[in-house]
């Protein structure tokens, strides 16, 4: 029989992330795409992962994590442009598995390097300067009468978001800072949410939502280097409620800047 004492952390762990995940995936869904972009950009899954982190990792172990898991961004940019890429002309079940063969080998050749905050800086800067230039995602707006959410759909979110956060918490004295940075920030919440929007609304619904978040995504971003920088010189957990305060700013900002009529759209 497994150990209590480490079977029980573990089930909080998954419960606790799943129900943040399957909050803000609900929201995302009823938001329409550039909403819902806003807070799928959101440390939805990486947050709570980060915050069950810093009850076993020392600073630094936490500082080269946020390092890694900024650096393998650009692997979400390349899983963002074949999606969106292939999702009108694809099913859900073969555009996701385009983009997660697109992201798999560029997260795995992060891990190969010892990667420094100016490299990891260059990266990023490239690959987003890529996703601006080259995602197009399609005009959509929700329907009036959209789809009813069955309970399928949140078990299924809640099982994969939970399951994931809490062994990569679990076994990250094993497998070490790099990995762990990278499996912390697996596409989980836009795997999902895709999925889902895919096999409801049709490709172009789902691109249009994956397509609107490279702008959020600076949040994301801003919230991984703001835990990298701060993790050390003060502590953790205060340096993660910095990096929580710059992702939700950044949002906040990006949604002030829609004005009402856009606002409106986006509904």
């Amino acid at each position: 029989m497994l150990d209590p004492n480490i079977l029980l952390p573990l089930l909080a762990k998954m419960l606790a992330t799943a129900l943040v995940v399957v909050s803000a995936s609900v929201a995302a869904e009823r938001a329409g795409s550039v909403l819902g972009a806003l807070i799928l950009a959101l440390p939805i899954s990486a947050g709570p992962g980060y915050a069950f982190l810093a009850l076993r990792a020392d600073d630094a172990f936490v500082a080269d994590t946020a390092l890694h898991s900024f650096a393998v961004q650009g692997a979400i940019v390349a899983f963002l442009f074949v999606y969106v890429s292939v999702a009108q002309r694809l099913s859900a079940a073969a555009s996701l598995a385009a983009a997660l063969a697109a992201w798999l080998p560029c997260a795995v050749l992060v891990q190969q390097f010892d990667i420094g905050l100016p490299i990891a800086l260059t990266l990023t800067a490239a690959s987003f300067t890529f996703g601006f230039l080259f995602i197009r995602s399609p005009a959509w707006m929700p329907p009036s009468n959209r789809a009813r959410r069955g309970r399928a759909d949140l078990i299924v979110r809640a099982v994969i978001t939970g399951v994931l956060v809490a062994v990569v918490v679990t076994v990250s004295d094993a497998i070490g800072p790099a990995a762990t940075g990278v499996a912390l920030v697996f596409p989980v919440s836009l795997t999902t949410i895709s999925w889902i929007m895919h096999r409801r609304y049709g490709g172009a619904a789902a691109a249009a939502v994956l397509g609107a978040t490279l702008r959020p995504l600076f949040g994301f971003l801003a919230f991984l280097l703001a835990l990298h920088l701060l993790a050390e010189p003060i502590g953790t957990p205060l340096a993660l409620a910095a990096a929580v305060g710059c992702s939700v700013l950044w949002s906040l900002v990006l949604l002030a800047r829609l004005g009402p009529l856009k606002r409106a759209r986006a509904r």
